[in-house]
């Protein structure tokens, strides 16, 4: 059986996780707003020192003093701050460095002379030291931890929240399930007006109408399997016995012989074909199967199928001794091997019939003339080479052993292109 899951620890588990992705898409957010805002502060900061370097510088040939106290200019050949100086010269176009002992750089390079005509380059970096000015380097910890606690608070609040609506709109379709899954065996009763107007409602409304078909439908069957139990045995008893009676009579005509033996023939199919129906239609029930000697049930159906056609040269082997057991039912049972034994007696004509159990398994060949290529003689209504049956028999064997947890194989040309073989394994797997 799959393992099953309660739909509200997903819709509580799915409002979590939702909340969880929600806070950290937003932290993640916040800090890259943080660190775009406190850096674009610094690069406007030196941005606005250039400008007022480059203006006194066209108007005065010198530089003047720094207008923000943390930025200084240093001119082509200075040398730069240490924590820096190697950096800057490996990476030429990076404009934020990490120095030591926790230190942070913003530079900006810039040509004095820019837009000046005629006048040559002239090269400098502001450089502008910001540790004592950030805002969120030095708190990060901090704010990582306060977003941490404020995601676990919203969590567990929403949690709570989905917990509380995942009830409210799953206790109906828990108490629709505890309905249908208590019934058992059963057809379930499902009342449709006891559950809410939504789409629940209309799940039970639908239910409740497909359980009342069904059980209509189970009582229509009860109905007829009972009745076809009592009302049909009996004129096929009665047919049966009269055919006998007329058989033994010694002034009965002879050339009626063979039509009063075809009635009795069809009398005995219709009665088995009775009591295999009706056994098909109790399946719903459950077939109770016990530990028997299978011996007996082979020699009953080997002598029913020689009373049956006693026109018939087959010869049997039986090499089922008498200690063989198997976990049947023994009605079952019985009906598989009348029909099957009953086929052979009827197709195979002259030949030989072999009877055996090994490991569980039954198994009936013969040597007539097989299957049909490409038949499939355990599908519903498939007839046999010959037959001059419904064509039901071979399903409905299958559908009983299949009842009584057996297995029933076929297999045909067992001895060269002739011959059918039945396996008929009783071991439950």
């Amino acid at each position: 059986m799959a393992r099953r899951h309660s739909l509200r620890w997903r819709i509580v588990l799915t409002i979590i996780g939702s909340v969880v992705a929600t806070s950290l898409i937003f932290g993640l957010s916040t800090f890259i707003i943080a660190y775009s805002m406190e850096d674009r502060i610094f690069r406007d900061a030196l941005s606005d020192e250039a400008l007022y370097q480059t203006d006194v510088w066209q108007r005065t040939d010198r530089l003047a003093p720094a207008r923000n106290a943390d930025v200084r200019i240093y001119l082509a050949g200075e040398t730069l701050p240490r924590d820096i100086f190697p950096a800057f010269n490996d990476n030429p176009g990076q404009t934020e460095f990490f120095g030591r002992e926790g230190r942070h750089y913003h530079i900006r390079r810039f040509d004095l002379n820019e837009g000046r005509p005629g006048a040559a380059p002239e090269p400098v970096v502001g450089v502008m030291e910001v540790s004592d000015e950030l805002l969120v380097r030095p708190y990060r910890e901090s704010i990582i931890a306060f977003l941490a606690v404020v995601s676990l608070i919203i969590a567990a609040i929403m949690a709570g929240f989905g917990w509380w609506i995942a009830n409210r709109a799953m206790r109906p379709l828990s108490e629709l399930a505890g309905v249908v899954a208590k019934s058992g065996a059963t057809v379930p009763v499902v009342q449709a007006s006891t559950f809410p107007a939504n789409e629940i409602g209309t799940l039970a409304e639908a239910l409740e109408q497909a359980f009342s078909r069904i059980s209509a439908f189970m009582e229509r069957e009860r109905a007829f399997t009972r009745d076809a139990s009592h009302e049909l045995r009996t004129p096929l008893a009665v047919i049966h016995g009269a055919a006998e009676v007329m058989r033994i009579n010694e002034d009965f005509p002879s050339h009626l012989a063979e039509p009063l033996r075809r009635i009795e023939t069809a009398s005995t199919d219709m009665a088995l074909a009775l009591d295999q129906l009706l056994s098909l239609a109790r399946e719903s029930e459950g077939v109770p199967r016990e530990l028997v000697r299978l011996r007996p049930f082979v020699d009953k159906a080997v002598s029913w199928a020689e009373i049956r056609y006693p026109a018939s040269r087959i010869t049997v082997s039986v090499g089922v001794g008498a200690d063989a057991q198997g976990l049947v039912h023994p009605v079952s049972l019985q009906l598989v091997l009348n029909n099957l034994v009953g086929n052979c007696f009827q197709h195979v004509g002259m030949g030989r019939l072999t009877i055996g159990f090994e490991g569980d398994c039954l198994t009936i060949s013969d040597d007539g003339p097989g299957l049909e290529a490409g038949s499939t003689p355990l599908a519903p209504s498939a007839s046999g080479i010959s037959t001059s049956g419904s064509g039901l028999g071979l399903d409905i064997s299958r559908r009983l052993c299949e009842a009584m947890g057996a297995g029933l194989t076929v297999r045909s040309g067992v001895s060269g292109d002739r011959g059918t073989h039945f396996r008929l394994d009783l071991s439950g797997r």
